[in-house]
């Protein structure tokens, strides 16, 4: 099982631990959980599944968190699948940067500092969580309550940005959060975040794997990049200019998708539902104070085998479009462009052009 498999089980046997019933409890730790033990969540879950499905951006959405219920049925289904996000995402951040001071904005019922936890678990970490829903703090509170916090795992949680300690932090995180702002009200939010980042701190935003939300991501960016000299974005970004994708397409955009092991509640959840998420699409955009642009290309659109060849949209530093492989230009050095899903990050051994001439080139295991 791979790690974040694993920080995903732990994860999951903490909120049944603390939301589920002793029954509910008995039946997970025996193999499955009676779909009677999780009925009165299930409508919760298909209502704000409408909501995300049907969400624009810059409008609240239409399906809040009106009580306990909602909130514990949210945590039920979509703690999991956001968690296994931000485990992905913090796999992207530079290897001498663990996060000690993070703060989370809209941190719901406690996502990102649960995979905080489990990701780093033997540093420190003091962490500021700001949620305006008095729900999702409560059940926040109990899944913290539940993690086993010790003196090196602090947690303290706010109504509102407002009550947030005058401090610094090494990681802001805002996930799911610029998504229900207006332009104005998330640009307030992001000056806020730069200012009470540390030098060398970190920005992490995550949004809806949606082709609205994703494509004003990548417009935000363009404004932070151009705001703020000092940043530098670290992912999916090797480049600091204006997003070429913006400029030259109206439909392309810029996301992942992760095929992960779902926890075994979660699959559950699924089943009664008529749900199918092994496969969870995002955006994301991490920046860092004073970073270094990565080298390499992004791939945008998968690799397909055409009459010429193969071809793929990427993006790196000095090239934005459509890259092509001849087929006599095929070789074992070649075959991690051939191979290429979107979102992957390819290294080639040459500087990107629209015509490949049998490039070495491999991916990381990212």
């Amino acid at each position: 099982m791979s790690d974040i498999a694993r920080f995903l089980e732990v994860i999951e046997r903490r909120i049944v631990s603390s939301l589920l019933s002793p029954e509910a409890n008995r039946q997970y730790r025996e193999g499955a959980v009676a779909k009677l033990e999780l009925t009165r969540y299930l409508p919760h879950i298909l209502r704000i599944s409408q909501a995300y499905v049907e969400h624009s951006p810059q409008n609240t959405l239409s399906s809040p968190i009106p009580n306990t219920d909602a909130a514990t049925a949210y945590a039920l289904y979509y703690l999991s699948l956001n968690a296994c996000k931000i485990l992905n995402l913090l796999h992207q951040l530079p290897e001498d940067r663990t996060p000690t001071r993070v703060l989370d904005i809209g941190c719901g019922p406690g996502t990102v500092g649960l995979a905080l936890q489990e990701y780093y678990r033997e540093a420190p970490l003091e962490l500021s969580c700001v949620e305006s829903s008095s729900s999702m703090r409560e059940i926040a509170s109990r899944l913290f309550e539940m993690s086993g916090t010790s003196e090196t795992k602090v947690c303290s949680l706010y109504p509102s940005l407002d009550r947030v300690p005058e401090n610094t932090f090494d990681m802001i995180v805002a996930a799911n959060v610029l998504a229900e702002m207006s332009d104005d009200t998330a640009k307030s939010t992001l000056r806020y975040c730069i200012e009470r980042l540390d030098k060398k701190g970190i920005l992490l935003l995550l949004e809806p794997g949606q082709q609205a939300h994703t494509r004003r991501l990548m417009g935000l960016r363009d404004w932070l990049l151009s705001t703020y000299e000092e940043l530098a974005p670290i992912f999916p970004c090797f480049r600091a200019d204006p997003c070429p994708m913006l400029q030259v397409s109206d439909s392309d955009w810029c996301h992942g998708t992760i095929e992960w092991k779902q926890p075994p509640l979660h699959r559950q959840l699924d089943g009664f539902l008529g749900f199918n998420k092994h496969r969870i699409k995002y955006s994301a955009l991490i920046l860092q104070q004073a970073g270094a642009l990565a080298t390499g290309a992004r791939v945008i659109t998968p690799t397909k085998k055409t009459r010429y060849g193969y071809e793929s949209v990427l993006c790196s530093r000095t090239f934005y479009g459509i890259t092509r492989l001849a087929k006599k230009n095929r070789g074992p050095s070649t075959r991690a462009f051939e191979r290429a899903r979107a979102f992957d990050h390819l290294y080639l051994a040459e500087p990107l052009t629209s015509e490949l001439a049998g490039t070495k080139g491999r991916i990381p295991d990212e």
